[in-house]
């Protein structure tokens, strides 16, 4: 007797793509849509780079679930949603990176006064770090042009996902030459000078303990060697 196998097996997440008028929360409750991400499932690509399910993508890394959803689920979309945006596949990258509406999009959520959500913090640092590291001259182009952004950064330095950020840019930048740039830019926003200023009685204690952890003045270390560099 012999067994037939069909070895062409569609996934589950194209029959979806196959439906005429299929959602990304739709395609976000497959347990398998990040694998197939990562695979490069062209069709899977395409319509997560349309320009409403990124727009839909970033909302929901930067933007708080409604109160009344369930807490096990509340931050599932969150997740979901930075798991797609971060799992290193160049036409997302690209496509995120490139455009500078989304960028935007992005960066508002810096608007807010804090504190921020931890966890959307946590998303929001992860999705830049990625594109600081993906996109670099790209990102970093943008960056330089949000005249308040070390600004935003420091109002909420209170929250690690930001000090997180803070500390990519000043150590992980590459190549090289591109990461003098940054510290060059940061030396001239007087970054050292404006964070020694946040340790003071009068500030919250996390701020204060943080600002004086071991990697922070390692980090620091950088712009301190770039600023007297410049000097000679």
């Amino acid at each position: 007797m012999f067994w037939k196998f069909d070895l062409n097996t569609t996934s589950h997440v194209d029959k979806l793509l196959d439906k005429e008028h299929v959602t990304l929360q739709e395609l976000m409750d497959e347990d398998d849509i990040l694998q197939e991400c990562k695979a490069q499932n062209q069709k899977l690509l395409d319509f997560l780079c349309r320009q409403q399910c990124m727009e839909e993508l970033v909302n929901l890394i930067t933007q708080d679930p409604p109160q009344d959803m369930e807490e096990k689920v509340r931050f599932k979309y969150p997740n979901t949603a930075c798991e797609l945006l971060t799992c290193d596949v160049p036409q997302i990258s690209d496509r995120l990176g490139e455009d500078e509406s989304l960028l935007n999009l992005l960066y508002d959520f810096l608007d807010q006064e804090p504190p921020l959500n931890p966890l959307l913090a946590s998303f929001f640092s992860k999705t830049i770090g990625n594109l600081i590291a993906r996109k670099t001259e790209q990102v970093m182009m943008f960056l330089k042009k949000k005249e308040r952004f070390i600004t935003q950064i420091l109002k909420h330095i209170g929250t690690s996902a930001l000090m997180d950020l803070l500390l990519r840019l000043v150590s992980c930048v590459e190549p090289v030459g591109l990461r003098q740039e940054v510290l060059h830019w940061l030396n001239e926003e007087k970054i050292i000078q404006r964070l020694v200023e946040l340790i003071h009685p009068h500030q919250d204690e996390d701020v204060s303990v943080m600002l004086t952890e071991p990697t922070f003045f390692h980090g620091q270390t950088h712009t301190q060697a770039l600023g007297k560099h410049a000097a000679v």
